[in-house]
């Protein structure tokens, strides 16, 4: 079976994004790892990154140079603009402030948000693949918060559009 190397990508940003909340780690040093990154290091990186491949039945042990782009592009990006991404969240599920959402929903809105706005990425798409990414890292009820956030979120698409694409 052929997975789409997109939806790794994805899962592994959301992986960079949660080590990223919990350490003090700089964005630039943990993509710098990852630019060169070989998963036959004995790392926790590397062993989540063959977790990721091989629960979507990918032998892979190295990032191409365009996932790689990939990869950067969407942690940087998050990054970024994560106050704005935490702001959206919280107009858009105000009973739950984005610092009491648990870190991997936290972080596979901030990402979906992220490509819905500024990526411009059809809806559909990001909103399943934000709902699998939730299921696989999340609690039981991850993909329905995940997926009714995103929905709200997808219902105000057009004027997200105009109020956030000039912060690109």
């Amino acid at each position: 079976m052929t997975i789409d190397r997109r939806r790794v990508i994805r899962s592994l940003t959301v992986q960079i994004l949660y080590e990223l909340d919990h350490t003090s780690h700089d964005v630039q040093a943990v993509l710098a790892a990852y630019a060169n990154f070989d998963a036959t290091d004995n790392d926790a990186r590397s062993e989540s990154f063959l977790s990721i491949c091989s629960y979507y039945d990918e032998t892979t042990t190295s990032l191409s140079a365009a996932d790689f782009q990939m990869l950067h592009r969407l942690v940087s990006g998050v990054v970024g603009h994560r106050d704005v991404l935490d702001n959206l969240v919280a107009q858009h599920a105000p009973e739950w402030p984005p610092d009491q959402i648990s870190p991997i929903d936290r972080n596979v809105l901030r990402q979906a948000i992220y490509e819905l706005i500024y990526l411009k990425l059809p809806t559909k798409v990001v909103i399943n693949e934000a709902v699998e990414i939730a299921k696989l890292f999340g609690t039981d009820s991850s993909s329905r918060f995940v997926n009714g956030v995103l929905g709200a979120i997808a219902a105000n698409l057009e004027k997200l559009w105009e109020d956030y694409q000039p912060l690109v």
